[in-house]
């Protein structure tokens, strides 16, 4: 009786003693499970990427690209990529002073550090400048390509007169007296039409030789005012066919030479020149001519 009872003892210790391996067993196995797993990985995930926008927030990062962008910029200089030489095609009336504040650069400077598309945005804006390319060429030149604005004629309008582009915009730079050999058109919307008239007009030498100025009547069409004072009325639509007859009246007929006051063309198949008549020396001052 007593050996089974001690036998039994022994056996129930044994059975005791192997409890607390199962217990750790089983948190080992919590511990490491797959959603345990997944939940440290994207913990760890999430506090990675929070400290990487921290540290963008910040600016470190670009401040480390910056440093190492001036470094490399620097080794560039010290290799003679360097701005020597800044050539300019194009300049006619563009300030030279303004445009080299426009680029922004000088020479000795790192040629690397020059932005072209940077200048060439700033140069667009200035006021002769129709279209600008700047480009960098290695190792130590930039080059400017300017096309500027043309003035092509004077406007007057409103009681001023200003000098116009081939577009009809005004050119705010350009003083009106230092133009004085452009064409003076006259007249709302004559800054726009000046182009067709003054390009009729390259083809007639001899009705631009005698030309004063222009007025464009009615938003249609133009009358002519020729030396000493002679008014031209030429036809609405017509202006090249009016222009040649003209020319053909000047030529072949010397019509100037009859002293007219007004040379009519708008009829098509006709043409009316009002005589410029002479105030009699003995004709009372205030009375009216007949």
């Amino acid at each position: 009786m007593k050996l089974r009872s001690s036998k039994r003892l022994s056996l129930r210790g044994s059975v005791t003693q192997n409890k607390p391996s199962m217990r750790l067993d089983a948190q080992e196995g919590f511990l490491f499970s797959p959603i345990m797993r997944v939940s440290l990985v994207a913990g760890s995930l999430t506090l990675i990427l929070g400290l990487a926008l921290w540290l963008w927030h910040i600016g470190w990062p670009q401040r480390q690209i910056e440093h190492a962008a001036d470094a490399v910029i620097n080794l560039t200089q010290k290799a003679h990529f360097s701005v020597v030489e800044i050539k300019v095609e194009g300049r006619h009336h563009t300030d030279k002073d303004a445009l080299t504040a426009a680029l922004n650069t000088s020479s000795g400077e790192p040629i690397l550090k020059f932005d072209p598309a940077a200048a060439a945005t700033r140069i667009a804006k200035m006021p002769w400048v129709n279209s600008v390319t700047v480009e960098r060429r290695l190792p130590d030149t930039i080059m400017v390509h300017l096309v500027e604005r043309v003035p092509l004629a004077r406007w007057q309008h409103d009681g001023r007169i200003a000098v116009v582009d081939e577009d009809g915009r005004e050119l705010p730079e350009a003083p009106p007296e230092q133009f004085a050999n452009l064409p003076l058109v006259v007249g709302a919307g004559a800054s726009v039409e000046a182009k067709n008239l003054i390009t009729a007009l390259r083809e007639v030498p001899v009705v631009t030789e005698k030309m004063t100025a222009a007025t464009w009547v009615g938003l249609r069409r133009w009358d002519l005012y020729l030396q000493p004072k002679i008014v031209v009325h030429l036809q609405e639509g017509h202006l090249e066919d009016g222009l040649k007859r003209l020319a053909d009246l000047i030529t072949d007929d010397k019509v100037l030479e009859r002293n007219p006051a007004s040379i009519d063309l708008r009829f098509p198949d006709r043409f009316v020149i009002e005589p410029n008549t002479p105030v009699p020396a003995n004709h009372p001052a205030g009375e009216p001519r007949l």
